[in-house]
């Protein structure tokens, strides 16, 4: 049982980190409401699980991709540019008015189109897949964990993980009618602003091979 607790803890450090999925998670609940919110939530979690099975299944060919230095450029040039663009749009993205910061959320952006968002700023950042790689590698591989010791270990990561992110969505749902325009146009320029420098780092690491 050691292990659930591993991977709450390494859950938290998870959580608390902020990234790309962050600022999506947090604007979309501002501007549109917390089940947007979680909307973005459970694209990144689909992907977060899927990287979990791909690695798990897969680690001595990610393994080598890992090593692949033409792999590795592609992977981080496409990733770096998505969150550059991504960023772009953060940035630039108009702030509502008062009015309608006052009025109940109204939603700017169909579901699908919201978990689509969360699931490719997930997954086309080089970061996520080098993560679960490592996290694979180092706490399941070298310590031969038993696949019940497996879905201990990482079920206490996501349990975390998807916990922070309902409180992420909540939180910044019920700060909404204390905001003022000004505010959120403030946020945008930040969050842009971080999301694109990440994009950028990443493809400058890619360039000199992580």
């Amino acid at each position: 049982m050691n292990e659930i607790f591993e991977g709450i803890a390494l859950g938290v450090v998870l959580s608390v980190s902020v990234g790309p999925i962050f600022f999506a998670l947090v604007q979309a609940s501002i501007r549109q409401g917390v089940f947007s919110g979680i909307t973005v939530g459970t694209g990144v979690w689909v992907s977060d699980f899927l990287f979990i099975a791909l690695t798990y299944l897969g680690i001595s060919q990610l393994t080598e991709l890992r090593h692949n230095a033409s792999f590795v450029l592609w992977f981080s040039l496409i990733g770096g540019l998505f969150l550059i663009a991504f960023g772009i749009v953060l940035f630039l993205k108009k702030p509502p008015s008062l009015k309608e910061l006052r009025q109940p959320v109204k939603r700017e952006s169909s579901l699908p189109a919201l978990w689509l968002k969360g699931f490719m700023v997930n997954t086309i950042n080089p970061f996520t897949l080098l993560f679960w790689l490592t996290t694979m590698t180092d706490s399941v591989i070298n310590r031969s964990f038993s696949i019940l010791q497996t879905c201990l270990f990482f079920g206490g990561i996501m349990f975390m993980v998807i916990l922070s992110d309902f409180l992420k969505a909540y939180f910044a749902d019920k700060i909404r009618s204390k905001l003022q325009p000004q505010h959120l146009k403030w946020f945008s320029w930040f969050s842009g602003t971080i999301v694109a420098g990440f994009g950028i780092a990443i493809i400058y690491r890619g360039f000199s091979g992580f």
